[in-house]
């Protein structure tokens, strides 16, 4: 740890991966003020006015020296996309499909949640936050579940644990009417990929279709009763809500948009406009609330929202939500992606929850050639552990097979999406070696029997670097891990 005496700090003699490019530099030098913000890149450590082996010269000014002859140093892995509350279901119904997993409604993530005693969340969320520090994850963005309680809770379980994060809140609707529980609602996916299969008799569609349009009018005059009830009785209490969830967290993190009625999305989207208006400081740390969605994870997701709304969940969302961020993408139509591309939206991918659920995998190849800026999440908890290595081997390996393109994807692409993307998504100064950003590093050592020799550095780091490999960690330009004496 530094101590509060020391004003600057020199990394010197490091591989450095600089800049929004990840540019490598060998033998470079970084000056850290005792902000912890990087004040210098050089890119010949020899080019530095300070005699490091000078004991009294670094005494004097105080400044502490690290030297990183045989390591490289990258920006720190963020997370852009996580549910901690989950940590305590690791693997709990691995073989289900989505909604019987995660759907927050109904699925047995809604069950754990409920049913476990608060203290032993908040330890399992703790155990989470360790382990993301450990494999060098310097900022993650977590989906908070549970309204006020919700933002509480993982704020104790990161209570002395230096790691930076944004908290997404949630509005927790049930306080304010019940959902519709019924089982049958499982099934309801399975009744139209039979209207849609090529194979079934005419007779037997013709009635599918009848009764699913009897049903679906049900439901939607349901919906729309329990949409104006809550206008007209508990929008008061619902603002009141949300405000309160707004100066206690960064914004609004909403699960998948068939689970939220329309009226559900106009009211965030005004509470976001609403707050910005009339809160000129906000209490959190970002100017602006954050508005993420997930959308289009499944293809039964896309289908059901034309079904339901006769548009599917992006093209809804655009129109009543207009949030910042959309999460997993799997699914999208082309038209959503050219959507999506017009409003300038900001996509994060999480590949390998996809593929543990198989919905599939991202369009990564269109999502580059529309140039998003793409992000990476390890998602919930439950499905993964908080990865980053684990998360861009996966992604880039899937994707050359998906594509049968043995250059397609570069380590490069990948390592920005974990590092300098995520930053550019969420507005931080961090995830880049450069003048002005906070120094949230990583040291991993070269010389590793695993990575040595290393002829592609990028390639190295994403497609052979574990957590072992990580012999240091820096956030906000301080030590807080190191596995070796690196002063």
């Amino acid at each position: 740890m530094f101590s509060n005496q020391i004003e600057k700090t020199i990394i010197t003699n490091a591989e450095i991966l600089y800049g929004e490019e990840l540019e490598i530099i060998q033998s470079g030098s970084i000056i850290i003020n005792e902000h912890g913000i990087i004040e210098k890149v050089i890119k010949k450590s020899k080019q530095l006015d300070i005699n490091t082996s000078n004991n009294s010269i670094t005494k004097k000014n105080e400044i502490k020296i690290i030297d990183a002859e045989g390591f490289i140093v990258i920006p720190g892995f963020i997370n852009s996309h996580i549910h901690l509350g989950d940590s305590i279901g690791k693997d709990v119904s691995a073989n289900s499909d989505l909604n019987k997993r995660i759907h927050p409604h109904y699925g047995i993530k809604k069950t754990i949640l409920d049913k476990t005693p608060k203290p032993l969340l908040i330890q399992m969320m703790k155990n989470t936050v360790l382990s993301m520090v450990n494999k060098g994850i310097t900022t993650f963005v977590d989906f908070r579940e549970g309204g006020l309680e919700g933002i509480n809770l993982v704020r104790e379980a990161l209570d002395n644990i230096p790691i930076n994060r944004i908290t997404l809140g949630r509005i927790d609707f049930s306080k304010y009417y019940d959902y519709d529980n019924n089982p049958d609602y499982l099934d309801k996916s399975k009744k139209y990929n039979s209207i849609l299969s090529k194979d079934t008799d005419r007779d037997f569609l013709d009635q599918q279709k009848s009764e699913y349009s009897n049903k679906k009018k049900q439901r939607k005059e349901k919906w729309s009763e329990i949409g104006l009830e809550i206008k007209r009785k508990k929008e008061n209490d619902i603002l009141e809500s949300g405000y309160e969830i707004l100066e206690n967290c960064d914004g609004f993190g909403i699960s998948g948009a068939n689970e939220n009625t329309n009226a559900m999305l106009i009211m965030y989207n005004k509470l976001v406009h609403e707050y910005k208006r009339k809160i000129k400081v906000p209490k959190n740390k970002y100017k602006d609330p954050i508005l993420a969605i997930h959308a289009a994870e499944a293809q039964s997701t896309v289908e059901e929202s034309i079904k339901k709304y006769k548009m599917t969940e992006i093209k809804r969302t655009l129109e009543l939500l207009d949030p910042d961020i959309y999460i997993h993408v799997t699914n999208p139509t082309e038209f959503d992606l050219r959507l999506l591309c017009t409003k300038g939206k900001k996509i994060v991918i999480c590949p390998r929850a996809n593929g543990i659920l198989g919905v599939g995998s991202a369009p990564i190849k269109k999502m580059l050639d529309l140039h998003f800026v793409l992000g990476i999440g390890t998602d919930n908890v439950m499905l993964n552990s908080p990865d980053m290595f684990k998360e861009m081997d996966y992604l880039i390996k899937s994707q050359r097979a998906i594509e049968k393109d043995s250059s397609f994807l570069s380590a490069k692409e990948v390592l920005k999406m974990a590092t300098v993307n995520g930053g550019k998504i969420f507005d931080l100064n961090s995830g880049c070696i450069k003048k002005g950003y906070k120094a949230d590093l990583l040291f991993i050592d070269k010389y590793d029997l695993d990575l040595y020799p290393i002829f592609d550095a990028h390639m190295a780091i994403v497609n052979r670097c574990t957590e072992r490999q990580v012999k240091a960690i820096m956030i906000s330009g301080k030590l807080i891990r190191e596995n070796i004496n690196l002063v």
